[in-house]
Order: structure tokens, then C-alpha cells, then sequence
């Protein structure tokens, strides 16, 4: 009697929630040897936390996942290696200073004897590392500097050392490729494209990205997630861009809830940047951004959009291009400057950028503008304190304690101490926003946005990075997109703001 092959990966109603927010819902999918599954869906529908669960980064609250037909439950990211499981990420992780073989192989040194003593077995490092670019039809070098390589090559490169480490498991590898196009120029991608076929004669393969068009091209089944839940899975055979378009936005139209401030556009703009450029980022990028205006820049990952805010509040360098504060030209720009002239920034990563876990929430509000708990030269802790609490009450944040370590509140708390941080400025010229609400409930969200609306009506102005469409449209009067390190769409959304256009919009990012 013979049995039936079990699928390389069956999920059975997965679902991770982080407090009230479920990232991923009762998610069931199957993925068998020779198939290229394209998954995809908006910022923050819940593909990276699925992503993490199958990496064994996050762990499921609820559900089964099987990998080659037994039942797993990865406690971190080596259970998930051992099993067949490799992730190749959009940020690469290669080691440029060491040859290919060396970043191909490191993993596998004291698994497969090639180090003993400390000692190195180069001959067979190389051979293997050879053995396993030939499996993947890649002409490479074993022993090329990892750093002389373009960047297509170096993607091969991690997707060889992924096969190299899941290849010890007894089943057939599973390989993730997180957004492996997302920074790559056309004929880069026709590369990539040709080697990830080649990938399905022994392996079977999850593609990420935002780009339908290339899922459409490669994939033989498409997978669309959105809040947390899978809306669509079907083969990519007979669909259409447009149909995929309908599975990965909500279908019912977006309700402005905010008065336009098309008259804003008449004074002198807060911000203007023209021809702005940094090499393998973004270039020629010009746009303004006038007083109680909010400007929406969105797109997908490796847009450039993230680059380009840094850059604007001095975090990062360009290469060309000038930014005018207020009508007036800057020059020599840094961090410091863009604060003293007015500029605020809200990143990303809070808990990283954002923020100082181990401060109170005092300190925090304090760390930027603290003149307002300073008599003179000296910081008056009493002055300091009632400036916390002012802002703790406003903005309602849970607990409401100023004393305690902000690393110590919920996500969407120490959101509302960061954004508090930089509205405790009597100088706010311009508020940079970059994924405001990311991670946060819908009671946390209003509060933000009822915060930002605010600070327009008082006359800043407000350059934010949503997560999805349907945010920006909520608050933005205006909608830059990017793909690709340039501008290759705006929107007055005074005019545009009905489903039609939501979905014109999110063709223009992919």
C-alpha cells in the first residue's frame, strides 16, 4: 500500500495575537515540493508575523503546523533550521569582508566536520560551497569576496547558504524569500526570477512581495493575507493584477473623516525638497509639505520612502538635492540642525530609536525639548514632572504614572510618550511620521490621530509613512507614491477618495 506525500508545510488554523491586536488569524495553507507560492498583501496585513512563526521567531498561540508531514513546534530559529525551514531576508546578512564559500558554509562547520581544532578544511569548504551554487544553477566563485559582488549575486549567495543549512533535514527544504526583488533594477530581477525556478526541482518555495506582477510571472499559486486573515488562495493561472487588487484592500470605501486643507497649499511651504538623491536609495525626489498640510508618502518595502524621511531630518546623508525649512535653504545638515529648526521625527522602531526603555516616561518627554522644565541654565525635576503629567493626562496614557520605565508600558503607550516627546516644542515647524500606528489597537489609534490632527490645526506640518492605503486616506490631504527610489505618482485627495482610486493607488506601488 503506498501513502500519499505529505505537503512540505501544512498550517492548520494558525493564529498570534499581540494583546487586542491579531496579527495573524486562523491562518490554514499547504505547500507541496515543486511549488512557488507568491504571498502577498498591504503593510501590516500579518505576513511578517507568519513569517516569524515559520522561522521560529514567533510562536503561534493557537494551531498546527506541520513540515513535511510531522508536526512541529519550533522553540527558535535553529528548530526551525533543523527542520528544513530557511529564510532568505530582504536585508541581507552576508559577511562582505569573507569569501562566498565562507558566508555559504559558516553555519555548518562543527555540523559537518569542516573545523576541527580550529582548524579549517578549505578544500572541502570550497567544494561544498561549489556543490551547493551548482544545485541552484548559480556561476559563481567559491572563493569571491563576498563584497565585490553585486547585489543580485549577493542574493544568490543567501539563498545558497539557506539551501546549505536546511539541506542536513531529512524532507525537502522549505525556502522563504522575503521581498528579494524589493531593491533590485529590472534586469537584476529577470535574474533572480530564472534562479528561483530552478529552485523548484527540489525544494518548494514561499516568494513575498508586493509587486503582483512578478508573483503572476513566477508563482504558481498566489496567497493574499489581509488583517491577519488569508482573503485568497488560488492559482495564479487566469487572475488578474485587478482581481488580486479587490483581495488585498477592503472593499467598502474609505470615509474621509477630516477637512482638507487644500487652502494650505497658498502659504510658504514648511518644508520643500528639490531634486533630493542618495545613490541606491532614492533620487531626484521633489515635493512640499505646507503648514497644517499632511502629506502621506507610501509604497512598498525598498521603496525608498524610509530612506527618504532620515534623510530629510538629517539622519542620513544625500548625495544631491536641497532642503528650504520654512523658505529658507539649509546647509551642513545633521539631527541637531533639523531640531533646532523646527523638524520632528517619529520612527519606525520606538523601541529603538524612539525611545530609552530604562527612563521614566519624565525623562523621555524631557530628552529632546526641555526647556519648559529648565529655570535658566538648571533642569527643575518639579517643572519637568508637571510637563509629564500634562502630557500623560492629555494623551491618556495607561498607566498613569510618570515615573515608571517607559520599557515597562504597552506598545501602544510608549507610542503616545514618543509622539508626546515631540509635541512638548513651542518651535514644531514639521512632524515626520514614520508608521505612526503600527502595532496599535484601534482606541491607541484614534488617540494618535487625534493628536496629529491637533498639531495641524495648529499649523505644523505633517509628512508621515502609513502602513496601509486606507490610513492615509483617512488622514492625508495629499499622497506621494514611491517604487523604486522615485516618485512615480501624486494624489490631490481632496479629489481622490473613493475605492476606485484606492485601487488605482495600490496599482502604482506594485
Amino acid at each position: 500500500m503506498t501513502h500519499p506525500i505529505p505537503p512540505v508545510l501544512k498550517l492548520t488554523n494558525i493564529s498570534r495575537s499581540f494583546g487586542p491586536i491579531k496579527a495573524v488569524q486562523s491562518v490554514s495553507l499547504e505547500l507541496r515540493r515543486g511549488e512557488v507560492i507568491g504571498l502577498t498583501g498591504e503593510n501590516g496585513a500579518g505576513k511578517s508575523t507568519l513569517l516569524k512563526i515559520l522561522a521560529g521567531i514567533e510562536r503561534p498561540d493557537e494551531g498546527q503546523m506541520e513540515i513535511n508531514g510531522k508536526v512541529v513546534q519550533f522553540r527558535g530559529p535553529n528548530d526551525a533550521l533543523k527542520a528544513g525551514v530557511g529564510v532568505v531576508h530582504q536585508e541581507q546578512s552576508l559577511f562582505t569582508n569573507l569569501t562566498v564559500a565562507e558566508n555559504i558554509e559558516h553555519q555548518n562547520l562543527d555540523r559537518r566536520g569542516l573545523s576541527r581544532f580550529g582548524l579549517q578544511d578549505w578544500g572541502r569548504i570550497n567544494r561544498d560551497a561549489a556543490a551547493v551554487l551548482d544545485k541552484i544553477g548559480v556561476r559563481l566563485s567559491p572563493k569571491a569576496r563576498v563584497g565585490d559582488l553585486s547585489f543580485v549575486d549577493r542574493q544568490m549567495v543567501e539563498i545558497a547558504r539557506a539551501i546549505s543549512v536546511v539541506s542536513t533535514s531529512s524532507g525537502t527544504p522549505l525556502i522563504i524569500l522575503d521581498e528579494p526583488t524589493a531593491v533590485l533594477e529590472r534586469a537584476e530581477v529577470e535574474v533572480l526570477e530564472r534562479e528561483i525556478l530552478k529552485l523548484k526541482k527540489f525544494a518548494a518555495v514561499i516568494f513575498v512581495s508586493h509587486r503582483l506582477d512578478e508573483i503572476l510571472r513566477i508563482c504558481d499559486r498566489v496567497v493574499v493575507m489581509r488583517h491577519g486573515a488569508l482573503t485568497r488562495d488560488t492559482s495564479t493561472t487566469g487572475i488578474t493584477k485587478g482581481e488580486l487588487f479587490n483581495a488585498m484592500v477592503d472593499e467598502t470605501p474609505v470615509q474621509v473623516s477630516r477637512k482638507r486643507a487644500a487652502q494650505a497649499r497658498t502659504n510658504t511651504p514648511a518644508l520643500e525638497v528639490r531634486g533630493l538623491t542618495s545613490a541606491g536609495r532614492f533620487r531626484d525626489i521633489s515635493f512640499a509639505v505646507h503648514p497644517g498640510q499632511i502629506v502621506a508618502l507610501v509604497g512598498t518595502n525598498g521603496s525608498g520612502r524610509g530612506a527618504l524621511a532620515r534623510a530629510i531630518f538629517g539622519a542620513e546623508t544625500c548625495d544631491a538635492g536641497t532642503i528650504e525649512v520654512g523658505g529658507t535653504p539649509v546647509s551642513h545638515w545633521s539631527i541637531g540642525r533639523a531640531v533646532a529648526a523646527g523638524l520632528a521625527y517619529v520612527p519606525a522602531e520606538r523601541k529603538v530609536e524612539g525611545m530609552i526603555g530604562g527612563y521614566s516616561g519624565t525623562r523621555n518627554i524631557a530628552l529632546v525639548h526641555p526647556g519648559q522644565g529648565r529655570a535658566g541654565p538648571f533642569l527643575r525635576p518639579r517643572r519637568m514632572a508637571k510637563v509629564a503629567q500634562d502630557w500623560f493626562d492629555r494623551l491618556d496614557v495607561s498607566p498613569n504614572d510618570i515615573s515608571k520605565p517607559l520599557g515597562q508600558f504597552s506598545g501602544g503607550n510608549q507610542q503616545k510618550v514618543v509622539l508626546a516627546k515631540w509635541l512638548n516644542s513651542s518651535n514644531l515647524k514639521v512632524l515626520i511620521l514614520d508608521h505612526p500606528l503600527r502595532g496599535l489597537d484601534v482606541g491607541v489609534s484614534q488617540a494618535v490621530n487625534a493628536q496629529i490632527r491637533a498639531a495641524c490645526a495648529n499649523g505644523t506640518a505633517v509628512l508621515m509613512i502609513p502602513d496601509t492605503i486606507e490610513e492615509a486616506l483617512d488622514l492625508a490631504d495629499d499622497m506621494l507614491v514611491m517604487r523604486d527610489g522615485v516618485i512615480s505618482a501624486t494624489h490631490d485627495l481632496n479629489n481622490t477618495h473613493d475605492q476606485h482610486a484606492l485601487k488605482d493607488i495600490v496599482a502604482e506601488m506594485v
